[in-house]
């Protein structure tokens, strides 16, 4: 999959929130709308990797150090690019 002219820059709001990925190939993304979205303290941030099947297997960002990322089940590929875009940096 090539989402590079989707991609986001470094320089995004991400104060506070631990970006070390999980172990296993995880990379990071963000949901095309977070900004715009009114759910409350949502950051709109999520590890991902691609499985063999084309699916999206999705991991939660802690928002803040010490916090584990916690799985988030798995996405069809489609719709998962759809709603969101890799972050680069």
């Amino acid at each position: 999959m090539d989402t590079s002219r989707d991609d986001l820059s470094p320089g995004e709001d991400r104060a506070g929130l631990d970006l070390t990925p999980p172990e296993g190939g995880y990379k990071l993304y963000k949901h095309k709308n977070a900004g715009a979205t009114k759910t409350k303290n949502w950051h709109g941030f999520y590890w991902a990797r691609q499985n063999e099947e084309g699916d999206y297997e999705i991991r939660s960002v802690p928002a803040s150090t010490g916090e584990y990322s916690a799985p988030g089940g798995v996405w069809p590929g489609e719709g998962f690019e759809k709603h969101y875009v890799r972050v680069v940096g």
